[in-house]
């Protein structure tokens, strides 16, 4: 890549250079050693410390918009979103908003004799989260040391870290000093981390996703109940951890950013019929769900898979498109508490309770309690089971399911489930008042089917853009019943008794459930609009 600038700085007697290419800037620093930034985006950016190496391919070919200056400590590197202060004596990265706030400050970084340690400070009420699929009831892993498979961690002042040497390193989060994370390892000659900033969660997956790339899109087939040890290329199976460490490391592997965790059915064969029961349906609303297991189960473990694999096959169209946004943000299918709410407090202290897409809000039962205490985020949430409605922002008291998994909706989703046989509609259960949508992703068309659902004046709308050509079950929770239903340039449809799948162009009501089915049929790239008065 061509020179664009080179820069000696002097300081009294002893000399300190740097070099700008592009993006990366190279850093001789006044005691010998090395350093290199890299700017992936405004708000990303790649350290390395070490033994000089060949010049690497840059991640990202358009230059960042980045100003250095220097002072008589530093060397300055501002973006629009970071500033960065790089001491000139031992290379230590100070980060700073453009406001003057400091979110990361390093201490010691030492890179010799094929050992490495980077100290950082812990400001007392900081937080630290992920650091792999690990089974500790906490949220925030400050106060533990240890040496974690997922080198990375979010900070609750809005940052990602995480490393890129191929090294084991042990963590010490503020456990041996409380105002210092220390990072150490040995047997390396380099160490080279990343930094990204969000703030939010959600933005921090999208900025990791500029440094990752896309991955593979899990076919429907890899999102069933997988026979079998192959798995898809993103998914990583959990560590061997009992029923309920499994539940909290779905959770931490997912904040340490692994994008689909696996659920291996066979680590719970010798379990009792009841856990094992738990450990399927905690399978069915995990990214991944396998079975390694060579040889068939007999009696009640062989129907309890039988039941999981029909329920899991009915979620494809759900998990296929949460695949699709793994691929294409770089989401975790997951969504901890913290991603899906990142203003709410309690949301960030729990991990007992995780949210499957945007829509399922799922309280793992692992350990069988006749009820327990799930804190429920803003919104109103009704029990997919149950249909009983509870008020957000607070902690309810829920009575367990016996499944082993206490299931919950937001209100305003939509939520597309497969017929269990191939000629059933597909259903699309609305849970009103307020407006929902859904993109459901066609892997054959390459293109998404689109659902909305909401009220409209005094009646409800319901619209089905399907690119495929396909028959659809509205499925409408907690309303009355309608004085009629009609298809917006058709006719008005039948009401009827009939029991099972709903058929085109018909609607039924069940009172006891409050309920109401609406059966449409949509030709490909079709638009059917249904309105209920």
């Amino acid at each position: 890549m061509r020179r664009l600038a080179v820069f000696v700085l002097w300081i009294g007697s002893l000399q300190a250079q740097w070099e700008r290419k592009q993006n990366i800037f190279q850093l001789r620093l006044e005691n010998g050693a090395t350093a290199e930034v890299e700017w992936i985006s405004v708000s990303t950016f790649r350290v390395r410390r070490g033994i000089e190496g060949p010049p690497r391919k840059p991640i990202v070919e358009r230059a960042v918009e980045c100003k250095a200056t220097e002072n008589s400590t530093a060397l300055v590197l501002e973006t629009s979103e970071l500033r960065l202060q790089v001491s000139k004596k031992g290379g230590l990265i100070t980060v700073m908003l453009p406001a003057g706030l400091k979110i990361y400050s390093e201490l010691v970084a030492q890179v010799a004799d094929g050992k490495a340690v980077l100290e950082t400070e812990a400001p007392s009420l900081e937080k630290y989260y992920g650091l792999g699929a690990r089974p500790h009831p906490n949220a925030d892993a400050r106060g533990l040391a240890f040496s974690p498979a997922a080198q990375f961690y979010i900070s609750a002042r809005g940052y990602a870290f995480w490393i890129a040497t191929q090294a084991p390193f042990e963590f010490d989060l503020a456990k041996t000093r409380p105002d210092r994370v220390r990072i150490t390892s040995s047997d390396l000659e380099r160490l080279e981390y990343y930094f990204a900033f969000g703030p939010s969660l959600k933005e921090i997956w999208e900025e990791r996703h500029k440094i990752t790339g896309s991955v593979d899109v899990a076919s429907p087939q890899e999102l069933e109940l997988i026979a079998g040890p192959r798995m898809p290329r993103a998914a990583l199976k959990l560590p061997a951890l009992d029923l309920c460490g499994s539940a909290k490391a779905l959770v931490h592997a997912s904040l340490s950013g692994v994008l689909m965790p696996a659920l291996d059915l066979r680590a719970f064969r010798a379990e009792s019929d009841a856990v094992f029961r738990r450990a399927a349906t905690l399978g069915v609303f995990s990214p991944i769900f396998q079975d390694s297991a060579p040889f068939p189960y007999e009696g009640a473990k062989a129907a309890i898979v039988e039941e999981a694999r029909i329920y899991r096959k009915r979620l494809s169209h759900f998990l296929v498109t949460y695949a699709d946004e793994t691929r294409a943000r770089g989401y975790p299918m997951i969504h901890p508490l913290l991603h899906q709410f990142p203003r709410d407090p309690e949301a960030g202290r729990r991990i007992d309770a995780y949210m499957l897409g945007d829509e399922f809000l799922l309280a793992p039962d692992c350990d069988g309690t006749a009820r327990r205490e799930v804190y429920l985020p803003m919104g109103v949430w009704t029990n997919w089971k149950t249909e009983q409605e509870h008020r957000g922002r607070q902690t309810a008291s829920l009575e367990g399911s016996p499944d082993g998994v206490t299931v919950l909706v937001k209100n305003g989703s939509i939520v597309p489930l497969a017929g269990i046989k191939p000629t059933d509609p597909t259903e699309l259960h609305y849970y009103p008042k307020i407006g929902g949508e859904f993109f459901i992703y066609e892997p054959g068309a390459g293109d998404y089917s689109q659902a909305h659902a909401g009220p409209a004046a005094d009646i409800y709308r319901l619209e089905m853009e399907s690119k495929v050509s396909r028959d659809y079950e509205w499925v409408v929770h907690h309303f009355d019943r309608p004085k009629g239903v009609d298809q917006v340039d058709a006719a008005a449809y039948s009401e009827t008794s009939d029991a099972g799948p709903v058929a085109p162009a018909k609607w039924r009501y069940d009172s006891a459930n409050r309920t109401l089915h609406i059966g449409i049929r949509a030709a490909a790239h079709s638009d059917v609009i249904v309105n209920i008065r």
